[in-house]
């Protein structure tokens, strides 16, 4: 199996088409990584990474958070979007700016429509 990373500065193909309407984009994140990776960090000092806890009474071995106006969790009583960080009980803290300018860039360059707010 392969793995992609989302930051590689690999020769091969910017674009890989893994099936219908789902492609990778390898390199498109750099332009983003000097804004990205500071908003990941304001996030998480709002909203820590944690290995949520699923139905089964299981800890995810992937360490999440959330951002914006619902987020996903999970707890024993199963998953489900939420408007306030299940630990802290506030609200999520807000999307970052350039999480949607790389949504949109990325969703322009697969071919998708991209829908303004």
């Amino acid at each position: 199996m392969e793995t992609l990373d989302l930051f590689s500065t690999s020769t091969r193909s910017q674009r890989q088409h893994l099936g219908p309407r789902a492609m990778v984009l390898r390199g498109f994140t750099l332009p983003y990584v000097r804004e990205f990776m500071p908003a990941i960090a304001d996030i998480e000092e709002v909203s820590p990474f944690r290995h949520m806890v699923t139905r089964g009474g299981f800890a995810m071995s992937v360490a999440l958070t959330n951002c914006g106006a619902l987020g996903w969790t999970t707890d024993r009583r199963g998953y489900q979007y939420t408007t306030t960080d299940p630990e802290s009980g506030k609200d999520w803290p807000a999307m970052p700016d350039v999480f949607a300018q790389l949504a949109n860039a990325a969703a322009t360059a697969a071919g998708f429509a991209v829908l303004r707010t």
